[in-house]
């Protein structure tokens, strides 16, 4: 025969033998059909397993307030960048991770990198403008309850970190304030014998010279009393700005929340097709395979 007729006739056998294999492939998984279905049973039960005991992970943040240190003049002491840096490097070092695995049950490998510091930024009008001492601290990790305490822990590490100043500031306000209010119950008691003594020369024959001495004294002593009063006031208005701005805190407290990760149902989907497949090739590659170990084991 020709050439060409030879040519013609090759697409008709490849044909035939795609046919051969597909049919021998079907009866192939026929026969072994338990095969698949075993498959499709252990790898929706492999799923389950993995969606209940692997891979979800849980999210504490907690929002802090760092405080605003002020001198006595007002002004600012340190600026929100330097210690939103100073509290991310003080979390970070080991003894302060040590502390929060010990109390929240986590180890220290895994809060480490799992730890998130950002900083909550400022509005300037319409726009973004410079980062507030406000901060937000996050931990991730696999125990629900292990990450919440963990934030908390280390939330309140940062804040005690930061309380030395204020706390100071207001010890000596409260004892500037205890001075002052000693001073003005001694003012009202001299002030009170001096207007008694007053009030008695006044019925009496005494010299107006002594009357407008007791006099001056009162108004002495009432000027005394005024400028303690306004000093107790400047003083309460001075520890309440050290407690509501200086001093830091917890603005809200961390709650976990989960963070996904693979649902029961596409565990048990995505593993029975997995098992189905893989025994259907075991089925489809059952022949071949034993038909190649045959003649080895008879040699």
């Amino acid at each position: 025969m020709s050439a060409a007729s030879d040519k013609r006739e090759r697409p008709r056998d490849v044909d035939a033998e795609q046919e051969i294999d597909l049919g021998r492939i079907w009866r192939s998984a026929l026969a072994r059909w338990w095969l698949p279905v075993i498959g499709f049973v252990i790898g929706a039960i492999i799923g389950l397993v993995v969606s209940l005991g692997g891979g979800k992970q849980w999210k504490a943040t907690s929002e802090i307030y760092l405080g605003q240190p002020l001198s006595a003049s007002g002004a600012q002491i340190s600026s929100p960048p330097t210690s939103l840096a100073l509290a991310t490097a003080y979390i970070n070092q080991l003894a302060q991770l040590k502390h929060a695995a010990k109390a929240s049950g986590l180890t220290v490998a895994q809060l480490n990198g799992a730890l998130t510091v950002k900083p909550i930024l400022g509005l300037t009008g319409t726009k973004i403008g410079q980062p507030a001492p406000l901060m937000l601290l996050s931990v991730t990790g696999p125990k629900k309850i292990g990450v919440q305490i963990a934030a908390e822990d280390l939330a309140k590490q940062i804040v005690t970190q930061f309380q030395p100043y204020p706390q100071q500031k207001i010890s000596i306000i409260k004892s500037r304030l205890d001075q002052e209010t000693a001073q003005i119950v001694d003012v009202n008691k001299r002030l009170k014998a001096a207007e008694n003594a007053q009030a008695a020369l006044a019925g009496s024959a005494a010299s107006s010279a002594l009357v407008a001495n007791y006099a001056q004294i009162i108004a002495t002593l009432s000027n005394e009393r005024f400028a303690s009063q306004s000093d107790i006031t400047s003083a309460k208005q001075s520890i309440a700005q050290a407690q509501g701005i200086e001093s830091p805190r917890i603005v809200s407290m961390p709650e976990s929340a989960s963070q996904g990760g693979p649902s029961r149902r596409s565990g048990v989907i995505i593993g029975a097709i997995i098992g189905f497949v893989v025994g259907l090739l075991v089925a489809i590659l059952w022949e071949p395979v034993a038909r190649q170990v045959r003649p080895a084991d008879a040699a």
